[in-house]
């Protein structure tokens, strides 16, 4: 670590070293414009051509510019090397740095915001606080009804996959959650009517969601045997469903039937 620390205190002594004298300064601006030779140089600076050519012999060493020899021609030209452009604009390079991390640092955020996990691994927890954060930037109760059955069916997933993988407690509390969020749609559906809000095309998906639930609560209960928790959520799916309907005929006049029976 102190090599390395003293090795680069000697790298910086020696460029500061070569780029505080006037002349090597006026040399690199030269060369920002265009490839020149040292006879070109040598006009403009008003100096004589062996010492602009010492100053390019020393720039050359400390990377900042380079020697382009053409075949076929005896001219030697000179030009600014990467290093000679961030020694006159470091600026640029500065914010191009920063514009690199940045874009590193929002990728690791689009990454961590977006990817799924299951219960137990790796980043579920973050995509939980995910959850919880978009829930609460929404305002309206339709809309929030419709985020909870977005995350009704989100613990359903969850709770499918945890009866393949046999992980019964993590299930019963899984599937506790399912219930409370067919719950809370429920609910702001019903604080949306009270304010006279449309609740129908909120219903409807309610309506059309449920038997989908209803489906993989079955299958879990194949898998897991008649488990309780299992056959409350099962009770929740129906009852959502069921109240879904009357809701929509009360509110539409329409004959909506009941395609389910309860368990």
């Amino acid at each position: 670590m102190g090599l390395i620390m003293e090795d680069e205190l000697k790298v910086s002594k020696d460029l500061l070293k070569t780029i505080t004298v006037d002349t090597r300064v006026k040399i690199l601006k030269a060369l920002e414009e265009r490839q020149m030779t040292a006879s070109e140089l040598s006009r403009l600076l008003k100096k004589h051509v062996t010492t602009i050519s010492e100053h390019l012999e020393i720039l050359r060493k400390s990377n900042l510019v380079e020697r382009i020899e053409r075949p076929g021609r005896k001219w030697v030209y000179y030009k600014l090397t990467r290093e000679g452009k961030k020694v006159l604009h470091p600026e640029s390079y500065r914010w191009i740095a920063i514009l690199a991390l940045s874009f590193l640092i929002f990728s690791s955020l689009y990454f961590v915001m977006t990817v799924d996990a299951y219960p137990g691994q790796m980043f579920y927890g973050i995509k939980r606080a995910r959850e919880k954060f978009l829930l609460a930037l929404i305002r309206g109760n339709v809309e929030r009804a419709r985020k909870h059955l977005e995350l009704a069916e989100e613990r359903l997933k969850e709770a499918k996959w945890l009866a393949s993988e046999g992980k019964l407690k993590e299930l019963k509390e899984i599937l506790r959650e399912y219930k409370n969020e067919l719950r809370e749609a429920r609910r702001e559906i019903e604080v949306a009517r009270k304010k006279k809000k449309v609740v129908t095309s909120v219903l409807e998906q309610l309506s059309e969601s449920t038997p989908k639930h209803i489906s993989i609560l079955q299958n879990i209960l194949v898998k897991t045997g008649r488990k309780r928790e299992v056959l409350e959520a099962l009770n929740e799916s129906f009852e959502t469903y069921e109240a879904s309907i009357e809701e929509l005929r009360n509110l539409t006049k329409r004959p909506y039937t009941p395609l389910l029976k309860q368990v």
